[in-house]
């Protein structure tokens, strides 16, 4: 019990999906009120041990004290999309032709109507990301030499998004993928504005960051996901969970970090040789890598 307990407060598991609000009071037998948790329920004497572990947690400064707590990034929609970058992601490399940029202008007006960016964010020291257990695998460090902080980003752009691409595939293939390919493109660009205020912020202290790093690159496993997003409080703060098979939902969603130096750093990109793409990319299918795009 006390493993589960621990991996509750830790935030792993369906419990960080789910920020550790998951629990919910619900019937476990006849007359037996209990707390629905991974895999089965709590029973009250359970939740009487969690909160202790809470409260110790607290006392002794526990990681998920140590890293928080997370804040807001206000971001406004773009006029347009980059439809460039949603051809890429349709399939189509250089310029669109005709057909598929009449395709993705036409799908393009619905999906930044639906979209509802929101974005938070928090800054840490790289040993406290590393007890939290954030910071795993090799490339993730590579990325943070010369960095002694970090920074914790999440940016989505809402459910609207995901209803508006299921829309517009019923009775349209074409429609449906190419809306998945806007809303990919959207994503980006909402990251890349994100990461360009604090950018900014960064540097009127005189301090400089490295680009975003997300889990899936390299070797940092995706499965951190819940950590990063128990970590942002994302569910009640931009409406953002994570899947038990670690997948982020809205789906149009991006998670990231960024080292924080007070000298230039640029990071370091995971080589192809540790990428779980490499044997299907379309970037080297051509000769080139994703960095030099």
């Amino acid at each position: 019990m006390k493993n589960c307990l621990e991996k509750f407060w830790r935030g792993e598991g369906r419990c960080a999906a789910k920020q550790g609000l998951c629990l919910a009071l619900r019937k476990v037998g006849p007359g037996k009120p209990g707390i629905v948790k991974c895999g089965g329920h709590f029973s009250l004497t359970e939740l009487f041990a969690c909160c202790i572990l809470m409260l110790l947690s607290k006392k002794e400064g526990g990681t998920a004290m140590s890293i928080g707590p997370s804040r807001p990034l206000a971001l406004e929609k773009p006029e347009t999309i980059d439809l460039k970058q949603a051809a890429r992601y349709f399939g189509q490399w250089g310029e669109p032709d005709a057909a598929t940029a009449s395709l993705l202008e036409r799908c393009a007006v619905p999906i930044l109507a639906a979209a509802a960016p929101h974005a938070v964010w928090l800054e840490s020291d790289v040993d406290s990301l590393a007890e939290a257990g954030l910071l795993q695998g090799e490339d993730v460090y590579r990325h943070l030499t010369g960095c002694d902080r970090a920074i914790l980003l999440a940016v989505t752009l809402g459910p609207g998004v995901d209803a508006q691409i299921r829309r517009a595939g019923v009775g349209d293939i074409a429609a449906g993928v190419a809306s998945d390919a806007l809303g990919s493109a959207l994503a980006e660009q909402m990251a890349d504005a994100a990461e360009a205020e604090l950018r900014n912020a960064a540097a009127g202290q005189g301090r400089y960051l490295t680009g975003r790093y997300s889990p899936g690159y390299g070797d940092w496993p995706i499965t951190v996901q819940p950590l990063v997003a128990a970590a942002l409080d994302t569910a009640r703060r931009a409406g953002l969970c994570v899947t038990d098979t670690n997948l982020m939902t809205p789906r149009k969603s991006v998670t990231a970090l960024l080292g924080v130096s007070e000298h230039p750093v640029k990071g370091h990109l995971a080589g192809c040789g540790h990428c779980v793409l490499r044997t299907r990319c379309e970037y080297r299918k051509r000769g080139i890598t994703c960095a030099s795009e």
